[in-house]
């Protein structure tokens, strides 16, 4: 409030600094003339294409890394995971672009089996959604189980605003071509600089869904 010809009073903005380091991330490959010359594909396109992948691939690697160090929660059944989602995330920060529910491919067919007391399946269909499904209303984004592994016989799932929770700093992501001319070659290579932190831990929450193996 303020009163009549009061001054108006300064507001705290809330911001602050989050510190970073951008690390450089590296990759090439060597292909003779020949290869490219003979291949009935265009190989050159497809290895660009591959080394681009292997930044994607990096990002997620790194950010599921960070979720990881989240303090983890149980939730033996759907129910135990929509109490985390419905008590423990402020909704205004659910309800923003950018909230997802990312899990394992095992923890995906554990959630698309699951059907209501009616027999109809609880995730629901999201053209929007990475695997073309939603829980809770949230798309649900899936990591292979290579990445993202079970835990002692649960499933990884963590629930949030991914964007309001952790920060990519992106710098340099430069794809290079060069000519090999003592060995009749043309190299390729992909230089990515960023670093991954956390914003707001509070934005996302980690869950172990089912019950832990021995149990």
């Amino acid at each position: 409030t303020k009163e009549e010809l009061a001054t108006i009073p300064d507001v705290d903005a809330s911001v602050n600094d989050v510190p970073f380091e951008a690390k450089s991330f590296a990759g090439k490959i060597f292909l003779s003339n020949e290869l490219i010359e003979d291949s009935a594909i265009d190989i050159k396109a497809e290895v660009q294409s591959q080394l681009q992948q292997l930044v994607l691939n990096t990002d997620n690697h790194n950010v599921i890394s960070l979720l990881q160090t989240l303090t983890s929660e149980n939730a033996t059944d759907i129910d135990g995971l929509k109490k985390i989602k419905n008590t423990e995330i402020d909704p205004a920060v659910l309800g923003s672009v950018g909230s997802v529910v990312i899990t394992n491919q095992d923890g995906y067919n554990y959630l698309d089996t699951l059907k209501d007391s009616q027999g109809r399946y609880l995730l629901t269909e999201d053209v929007t959604a990475q695997s073309g499904k939603a829980l809770f209303g949230l798309p649900v984004v899936v990591a292979s189980n290579a990445v993202l592994p079970d835990v002692s016989g649960q499933f990884p799932v963590f629930v949030g605003n991914l964007p309001q929770a952790v920060a990519v700093f992106r710098r340099d992501n430069i794809a290079v071509n060069w000519e090999q001319f003592d060995s009749f070659s043309q190299g390729l290579a992909v230089i990515y600089r960023g670093d991954y932190q956390f914003i707001d831990k509070n934005a996302m929450k980690y869950a172990l869904l089912g019950t832990p193996a021995g149990k």
